[in-house]
Protein backbone atom coordinates (compact mmCIF):
# COMPACT_ATOMS: atom_id res chain seq x y z
CA UNK A 1 0.00 0.00 0.00
CA UNK A 2 2.58 2.28 0.68
CA UNK A 3 4.67 1.91 -2.00
CA UNK A 4 1.89 1.87 -4.78
CA UNK A 5 0.56 5.20 -2.82
CA UNK A 6 4.34 6.51 -3.13
CA UNK A 7 3.37 5.90 -6.63
CA UNK A 8 0.23 7.66 -6.91
CA UNK A 9 1.66 10.60 -5.44
CA UNK A 10 3.89 11.46 -7.80
CA UNK A 11 1.68 10.45 -11.35
CA UNK A 12 -0.75 12.76 -10.02
CA UNK A 13 1.63 15.37 -8.51
CA UNK A 14 0.13 15.33 -5.34
CA UNK A 15 0.74 18.70 -3.04
CA UNK A 16 -1.32 16.38 0.10
CA UNK A 17 -2.72 13.11 0.67
CA UNK A 18 -5.67 13.30 3.41
CA UNK A 19 -7.23 9.72 4.50
CA UNK A 20 -10.68 9.57 5.35
CA UNK A 21 -10.10 6.33 7.91
CA UNK A 22 -10.78 2.96 8.19
CA UNK A 23 -6.70 2.45 7.60
CA UNK A 24 -6.47 -0.54 9.71
CA UNK A 25 -8.59 -2.88 12.25
CA UNK A 26 -6.10 -2.27 14.90
CA UNK A 27 -5.38 1.22 16.28
CA UNK A 28 -1.47 0.36 16.74
CA UNK A 29 -1.02 -0.89 12.99
CA UNK A 30 -2.58 2.72 12.03
CA UNK A 31 -0.78 4.83 13.27
CA UNK A 32 2.34 2.66 11.88
CA UNK A 33 0.97 2.59 8.53
CA UNK A 34 0.63 6.79 8.41
CA UNK A 35 4.14 7.25 9.77
CA UNK A 36 5.45 4.77 7.13
CA UNK A 37 3.87 6.72 4.37
CA UNK A 38 5.03 9.88 6.09
CA UNK A 39 8.36 8.89 5.90
CA UNK A 40 8.26 7.97 2.29
CA UNK A 41 5.90 10.26 0.60
CA UNK A 42 7.84 13.68 0.82
CA UNK A 43 4.73 15.42 0.65
CA UNK A 44 2.33 16.00 3.59
CA UNK A 45 0.29 13.15 4.88
CA UNK A 46 -3.20 13.78 6.86
CA UNK A 47 -5.86 11.15 8.16
CA UNK A 48 -8.70 11.38 10.08
CA UNK A 49 -9.25 7.89 12.39
CA UNK A 50 -12.49 6.00 11.12
CA UNK A 51 -14.18 3.41 13.45
CA UNK A 52 -12.14 0.24 12.77
CA UNK A 53 -9.18 2.55 13.49
CA UNK A 54 -10.37 2.54 17.26
CA UNK A 55 -10.32 -1.19 17.37
CA UNK A 56 -8.91 -3.82 19.90
CA UNK A 57 -9.09 -6.97 19.86
CA UNK A 58 -12.53 -8.16 21.52
CA UNK A 59 -11.42 -9.52 24.94
CA UNK A 60 -9.12 -7.15 25.64
CA UNK A 61 -9.59 -4.02 28.44
CA UNK A 62 -10.75 -1.04 26.19
CA UNK A 63 -9.37 2.43 26.17
CA UNK A 64 -11.36 3.57 23.52
CA UNK A 65 -10.98 7.51 24.77
CA UNK A 66 -7.19 6.86 25.42
CA UNK A 67 -6.69 5.81 21.91
CA UNK A 68 -8.89 8.93 20.65
CA UNK A 69 -6.21 10.96 22.70
CA UNK A 70 -3.67 9.62 20.55
CA UNK A 71 -5.13 10.56 17.72
CA UNK A 72 -6.05 13.73 18.69
CA UNK A 73 -1.94 14.42 19.57
CA UNK A 74 -0.37 13.17 16.61
CA UNK A 75 0.88 15.24 14.02
CA UNK A 76 -0.46 13.92 10.93
CA UNK A 77 -4.42 13.81 12.36
CA UNK A 78 -6.86 16.50 11.47
CA UNK A 79 -8.74 15.30 15.57
CA UNK A 80 -9.72 18.74 16.52
CA UNK A 81 -6.99 20.34 14.05
CA UNK A 82 -8.33 22.14 11.68
CA UNK A 83 -5.52 22.89 8.95
CA UNK A 84 -5.24 26.16 6.91
CA UNK A 85 -4.69 25.08 2.99
CA UNK A 86 -4.24 28.45 1.45
CA UNK A 87 -5.56 31.81 1.76
CA UNK A 88 -9.12 30.54 0.74
CA UNK A 89 -9.19 27.05 2.38
CA UNK A 90 -9.03 25.32 5.25
CA UNK A 91 -9.81 21.69 5.84
CA UNK A 92 -11.49 20.57 8.91
CA UNK A 93 -11.56 16.85 10.06
CA UNK A 94 -13.11 14.30 12.39
CA UNK A 95 -14.56 10.77 12.63
CA UNK A 96 -17.62 12.11 13.60
CA UNK A 97 -19.73 9.07 14.61
CA UNK A 98 -23.56 7.48 13.84
CA UNK A 99 -26.48 7.94 15.42
CA UNK A 100 -28.93 5.83 14.34
CA UNK A 101 -30.10 8.52 12.46
CA UNK A 102 -31.17 5.99 9.16
CA UNK A 103 -32.55 2.64 9.42
CA UNK A 104 -36.01 0.78 9.08
CA UNK A 105 -37.69 2.07 12.53
CA UNK A 106 -41.17 -0.29 11.54
CA UNK A 107 -38.87 -3.55 11.52
CA UNK A 108 -36.73 -2.48 14.83
CA UNK A 109 -36.49 -1.03 18.06
CA UNK A 110 -33.95 2.12 19.18
CA UNK A 111 -32.87 -0.78 21.63
CA UNK A 112 -32.25 -3.42 19.53
CA UNK A 113 -29.92 -0.97 17.46
CA UNK A 114 -28.26 0.22 20.53
CA UNK A 115 -27.31 -3.51 21.09
CA UNK A 116 -26.00 -3.82 17.43
CA UNK A 117 -26.61 -7.22 16.90
CA UNK A 118 -28.91 -8.50 14.08
CA UNK A 119 -29.48 -12.18 13.69
CA UNK A 120 -26.53 -13.95 14.03
CA UNK A 121 -24.30 -10.95 13.56
CA UNK A 122 -23.10 -8.29 15.65
CA UNK A 123 -21.92 -4.79 14.23
CA UNK A 124 -18.25 -5.05 14.97
CA UNK A 125 -18.24 -1.50 17.04
CA UNK A 126 -19.49 -3.17 19.94
CA UNK A 127 -17.17 -6.19 20.24
CA UNK A 128 -13.98 -4.26 19.78
CA UNK A 129 -14.33 -0.51 21.13
CA UNK A 130 -16.29 1.16 24.17
CA UNK A 131 -17.13 4.56 23.99
CA UNK A 132 -18.68 4.44 27.40
CA UNK A 133 -21.76 6.13 26.12
CA UNK A 134 -24.51 5.61 23.57
CA UNK A 135 -24.16 5.79 20.01
CA UNK A 136 -26.73 9.02 19.57
CA UNK A 137 -24.69 10.55 22.52
CA UNK A 138 -20.75 9.88 20.91
CA UNK A 139 -22.67 11.58 17.71
CA UNK A 140 -23.84 14.56 19.72
CA UNK A 141 -20.28 14.76 21.69
CA UNK A 142 -18.72 14.60 18.02
CA UNK A 143 -20.75 17.07 15.75
CA UNK A 144 -19.86 19.57 18.62
CA UNK A 145 -16.42 19.43 18.43
CA UNK A 146 -16.46 19.60 14.86
CA UNK A 147 -18.87 22.72 15.10
CA UNK A 148 -16.19 24.01 17.67
CA UNK A 149 -13.81 23.54 14.99
CA UNK A 150 -15.82 24.99 12.12
CA UNK A 151 -16.17 27.89 14.29
CA UNK A 152 -12.19 28.45 14.29
CA UNK A 153 -12.11 28.96 10.46
CA UNK A 154 -11.25 32.51 8.99
CA UNK A 155 -11.27 31.45 5.42
CA UNK A 156 -14.12 31.68 2.96
CA UNK A 157 -14.23 28.24 2.32
CA UNK A 158 -14.05 24.72 4.34
CA UNK A 159 -13.21 21.28 3.34
CA UNK A 160 -14.90 19.19 5.79
CA UNK A 161 -13.68 15.61 5.77
CA UNK A 162 -15.34 12.87 8.02
CA UNK A 163 -15.34 9.51 8.30
CA UNK A 164 -19.01 8.59 8.44
CA UNK A 165 -21.78 9.50 6.68
CA UNK A 166 -23.61 12.52 7.05
CA UNK A 167 -26.43 12.74 4.56
CA UNK A 168 -29.01 10.01 3.97
CA UNK A 169 -28.93 9.58 0.24
CA UNK A 170 -25.06 8.00 0.61
CA UNK A 171 -26.46 5.37 3.06
CA UNK A 172 -27.67 2.15 1.36
CA UNK A 173 -30.54 2.09 -0.25
CA UNK A 174 -33.52 0.31 1.04
CA UNK A 175 -35.56 -1.89 1.61
CA UNK A 176 -32.28 -3.92 1.87
CA UNK A 177 -32.27 -7.80 3.62
CA UNK A 178 -29.09 -6.33 5.78
CA UNK A 179 -28.74 -2.99 5.90
CA UNK A 180 -32.37 -2.17 6.71
CA UNK A 181 -31.02 -2.78 10.12
CA UNK A 182 -27.51 -1.73 9.47
CA UNK A 183 -27.79 1.69 8.06
CA UNK A 184 -28.36 2.68 12.06
CA UNK A 185 -24.68 2.67 11.79
CA UNK A 186 -23.50 4.75 8.67
CA UNK A 187 -24.69 7.80 8.72
CA UNK A 188 -25.50 11.04 11.46
CA UNK A 189 -27.89 13.85 11.13
CA UNK A 190 -26.45 15.54 14.03
CA UNK A 191 -24.42 17.83 11.35
CA UNK A 192 -27.13 18.30 8.73
CA UNK A 193 -27.50 22.25 9.35
CA UNK A 194 -24.11 22.91 9.27
CA UNK A 195 -23.47 23.16 5.73
CA UNK A 196 -25.70 25.88 6.19
CA UNK A 197 -24.42 27.72 8.66
CA UNK A 198 -20.67 27.62 7.52
CA UNK A 199 -19.08 28.11 4.18
CA UNK A 200 -18.92 24.23 3.18
CA UNK A 201 -17.41 23.65 -0.33
CA UNK A 202 -16.98 19.90 0.29
CA UNK A 203 -16.96 17.41 2.35
CA UNK A 204 -15.70 14.33 1.96
CA UNK A 205 -16.79 10.88 3.56
CA UNK A 206 -15.81 7.34 3.95
CA UNK A 207 -17.39 4.28 5.87
CA UNK A 208 -19.88 3.28 3.57
CA UNK A 209 -18.45 1.29 0.86
CA UNK A 210 -19.47 2.83 -2.47
CA UNK A 211 -18.55 5.70 -4.75
CA UNK A 212 -20.77 8.84 -5.44
CA UNK A 213 -21.04 12.47 -5.23
CA UNK A 214 -23.92 14.43 -5.14
CA UNK A 215 -24.74 18.18 -4.83
CA UNK A 216 -26.74 19.94 -2.16
CA UNK A 217 -27.02 23.77 -1.87
CA UNK A 218 -23.22 25.07 -1.88
CA UNK A 219 -21.53 21.68 -0.65
CA UNK A 220 -20.48 18.77 -2.83
CA UNK A 221 -20.43 15.61 -0.93
CA UNK A 222 -18.09 13.27 -1.84
CA UNK A 223 -18.20 9.28 -0.85
CA UNK A 224 -14.78 7.87 -1.72
CA UNK A 225 -13.97 4.73 -0.09
CA UNK A 226 -11.32 2.18 -1.52
CA UNK A 227 -13.62 -0.47 0.18
CA UNK A 228 -12.62 -4.00 0.35
CA UNK A 229 -10.46 -6.22 -1.85
CA UNK A 230 -13.85 -8.40 -2.56
CA UNK A 231 -15.77 -5.35 -3.57
CA UNK A 232 -13.86 -3.99 -6.14
CA UNK A 233 -14.57 -3.93 -9.34
CA UNK A 234 -11.58 -5.07 -10.71
CA UNK A 235 -8.26 -6.85 -9.13
CA UNK A 236 -5.97 -3.60 -9.96
CA UNK A 237 -4.88 -2.30 -6.91
CA UNK A 238 -3.38 0.03 -8.79
CA UNK A 239 -6.26 1.45 -10.91
CA UNK A 240 -8.90 1.02 -8.15
CA UNK A 241 -6.79 3.46 -5.79
CA UNK A 242 -6.55 5.75 -8.46
CA UNK A 243 -10.28 5.49 -8.34
CA UNK A 244 -11.26 6.29 -5.09
CA UNK A 245 -8.90 9.23 -5.07
CA UNK A 246 -10.38 12.49 -5.24
CA UNK A 247 -8.44 15.25 -6.05
CA UNK A 248 -9.02 19.23 -5.06
CA UNK A 249 -7.45 22.07 -7.15
CA UNK A 250 -7.64 24.83 -4.71
CA UNK A 251 -7.45 28.29 -6.02
CA UNK A 252 -6.00 30.88 -3.96
CA UNK A 253 -8.99 33.20 -3.25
Amino acid sequence: YVTRLKEIIHYKQLDRLVIGGDISNHFTSTIQFVESLQNQAEIPVHFIPGNHDFWEEADATKDTKGIYQIYKDHPQSLVESPLQLNDAYTIVGHPGWYNHAVYDKKQFTPEEVEIGKFRWSYWQDKLRLDWEMTDTEVSSHFSQIIQKDLEKVTTDHIILQTHVVTVPELTMPMPHRTFDFFNAFIATDDLKHVHHQYPISHQLMGHVHFREKIQKDQTQFISNSLGYRREWWSKDFYQEVLNSLYILELPNK
